[in-house]
């Protein structure tokens, strides 16, 4: 019996027909419509973020920061408006609001108005809050643009933190700079304090001398100030006398002046009578004179006249006459000699009141603006006697001071001996002290100002590693969407396909199973290869080995081809509704989307005894571009799991057939049951 003849009647009987010859064309193309469009449709839908409408609403008021404006919320809005990762719009509140709920906006982004205060208050004070943005998503019209958004909403925060780490490690750079010249300053200081504090031991000896001479000056100020104190009494009391005297001396030169001005007169007076005295004076004393000598010649006449009589010598009145003539000679004489010395007194006289009337002449105007003076002086000595008690009170008040003095420097004797121990210490401390902040300074690190800044914001680097040429949802999603729409075209298959009733009878229940199972692997291997060609040259697919990718779709594409012919045909409809299962089951199982370890337990249990796991995993290591000797696992799972399903089926036609067609009629031909079957 040749088996071929069997397998020629099934591939005519569905390919002669147009009618079943064109479904069967239609499902060749049932993976590629399913994998092809799910993949074409989100193939890069990150890559499109910048459709996504955003709504985005600055209420920021700004802030103060060490004398430094903060603006964060327009900073974080410019950054936004250069950025093009989303379809920013930059709205009021009312219109972002009403957007949201006209499913305008899949996002609201509020910046607060407190947003600078608060990251101004976040990093000068102490348990203050962290500065917030808002905001809301739009789950309701889309789940995915929620989770894009607040995936968004994530890396947005983390810029706004660099920034605003930025701004905040660039005070704390600034502060640590200055605290490094403040310290290299107070080192320098120290060094000097130590340094006048060497000097102020040296020469405390000197100091403390000083402080005793103070205290014995301050002593003796004491007792010159009592002295003093008492003078300036002394002085207060004679300014008051002289006060007094003043007014009297000013009463007598009034007194002075006016009989100064009669004396002048009288002078002027004196000088005339004394001129013409002088005058007659000299006439008297030429008279004088002559009578003198008429006097002196009479008396020398009667002498003579008396030897020439001698009988006059007894003559009593002769000799009378004689005698008064004698003494009136000796009396002229006397007379002419006073009358010379009165002229020569009264020429005195007259020289004398000439002098006096030119002196009173000059010392009368003086002796006015002395008076003057002493008037002038008069009104002033009032203020005199003031200011002289003034004195006598302030040094009563400066004694007073000078008693404090003394007792000040003696407690600055006093406290110079203990400044004096004070200063070694003071030197040894700044000399400690100065020691420590150039250890200090030394160990500070050296800062780069923009580096720190850098390093400080962001802190670690990521340096991402790709394993596999996977850049974008397309490839990631390529090797599940493949493996259910293989799985689903082989499903479908059934329904266009007879997998179990044969066109006529076949001649072996192996030769039966050969025709069926080459025209539905024949269907299968055409899907895989209509996708391939599809998903590598049209969309795009990545992988290091097409004939690899061809080869393993194949494998895929058979081995669930197998699996479905195996319940279709033994099942019939309840297979097709178990193939169902299976499919929902691997699609929960398979890791096609998220890693199977996040799902139930249950799942994760049913994962490695599924058969679409080991075609999602080959075909990710073939987009990925991984070693092919890293999916031998998954080829000999697949060749495992075809192998039990293609045996199974051949055991099921032997079996079937021999149930079938070992009753035959009278014809040859098989029962109306079998058939029906």
């Amino acid at each position: 019996m040749n088996p071929f003849a069997t397998v020629g009647r099934e591939f005519r009987f569905n390919f002669g027909d147009l009618k079943r010859a064109i479904p069967i064309f239609a499902i060749f193309l049932i993976p590629i419509l399913y994998a092809g469009t799910f993949l074409w449709a989100f193939w890069d839908p990150y890559g499109h973020l910048d459709r996504m409408p955003v709504a985005v609403v600055n209420e920021d008021q700004g802030a103060s920061l060490n004398g430094h404006q903060v603006q964060a919320g327009q900073q974080l809005e410019d950054r936004l408006r250069s950025d093009n990762s989303l379809d920013w719009h930059f709205v009021s509140q009312s219109e972002a609001q009403k957007g949201l709920a006209d499913n305008q906006y899949y996002m609201v982004i509020t910046i607060p108005n407190d947003f600078s205060s608060e990251a101004a208050k976040a990093a000068t004070t102490i348990g203050a809050p962290q500065p917030h943005l808002m905001s809301v998503t739009n789950d309701r019209h889309n789940y995915i643009s929620g989770i894009i958004g607040r995936n968004a909403m994530e890396s947005l925060q983390e810029k706004t933190a660099q920034e605003l780490t930025k701004t905040y490690t660039t005070n704390l750079v600034s502060g640590l700079q200055q605290m490094e010249t403040g310290l290299k300053s107070a080192k320098t200081g120290a060094d000097q304090v130590a340094s006048g504090a060497n000097s102020l031991t040296a020469n405390s000896g000197q100091l403390v001398q000083g402080a005793q001479k103070l205290a014995e000056g301050s002593q003796s100020i004491g007792t010159a100030l009592q002295q003093a104190n008492t003078g300036a009494n002394q002085v207060a009391n004679g300014a008051k006398s002289a006060y007094q005297g003043t007014q009297q001396l000013k009463g007598g030169l009034d007194q002075l002046t006016t009989a100064a001005t009669q004396l002048q007169q009288g002078s002027t007076q004196l000088q005339g009578g004394a001129s013409k005295l002088t005058s007659g004076l000299q006439s008297e004393s030429a008279g004088a004179k002559q009578t003198a000598s008429g006097a002196s010649q009479v008396a020398d006449g009667l002498a003579a006249y008396a030897k020439a009589h001698p009988e006059l010598a007894n003559d009593p009145q002769f000799q009378a006459l004689v005698q008064s003539s004698g003494q009136v000679a000796q009396g002229s004489s006397q007379v002419a000699a006073a009358s010379n010395q009165l002229l020569q007194g009264a020429t005195q006289v007259n020289d004398g009141a000439t002098k006096l009337s030119t002196g009173l002449n000059q010392f009368v105007p003086q002796l006015s603006k002395v008076r003057d003076g002493a008037a002038a002086m008069t009104s002033k000595e009032p203020a005199l006697v003031t200011g002289s008690q003034q004195l006598a009170q302030g040094l009563a008040q400066l004694q007073s001071g000078a008693s404090t003095l003394q007792f000040g420097a003696g407690t600055l004797a006093t406290g110079v001996t203990q400044y004096t121990a004070g200063a070694s210490k003071l030197a040894g401390g700044a000399s400690t002290l100065a020691n420590h902040l150039n250890s200090a300074t030394n160990s500070l690190p050296t800062v780069n100002k923009s580096q720190l800044v850098s390093a400080n914001s962001n802190p670690v680097g990521v340096t991402e590693q790709k394993t596999g040429g996977i850049n974008n949802y397309g490839n990631g999603f390529a090797p599940y969407f493949l493996s259910l729409g293989l799985f689903v075209g082989a499903l479908l298959m059934s329904i266009v396909i007879a997998f179990r009733d044969p066109p006529a009878k076949p001649q072996s229940g192996f030769a039966w199973f050969l025709s069926k199972t080459l025209l539905i692997s024949m269907v299968g291997l055409v899907q895989a290869l209509i996708a391939d060609a599809i998903l590598l040259f049209g969309l795009g697919v990545h992988t290091n080995s097409i004939g690899h990718f061809i080869l393993f779709s194949c494998l895929a594409s058979m081995t669930f081809v197998s699996i479905v012919q195996l319940f279709v045909t033994t099942m019939a409809n309840p297979g097709r509704y178990l193939a169902v299962i299976l499919l929902i089951l691997q699609l929960t199982t398979s890791s096609g989307t998220y890693p199977v370890i996040l799902s139930p337990r249950f799942f994760q249990s049913l994962n490695p005894y599924l058969p679409m796991t080991y075609s999602v995993d080959g075909f990710r290591y073939l987009v990925g571009g991984g070693e092919v000797s890293f999916m031998s696992s998954d080829i000999w799972h697949l060749f495992l799991y075809w192998g039990v399903f293609m045996a199974l089926t051949i055991v099921y036609f032997l079996i079937r057939y021999r149930l079938d067609y070992g009753r035959k009629d009278a014809h040859g031909a098989p029962s109306q049951a079998a058939l029906q079957a």
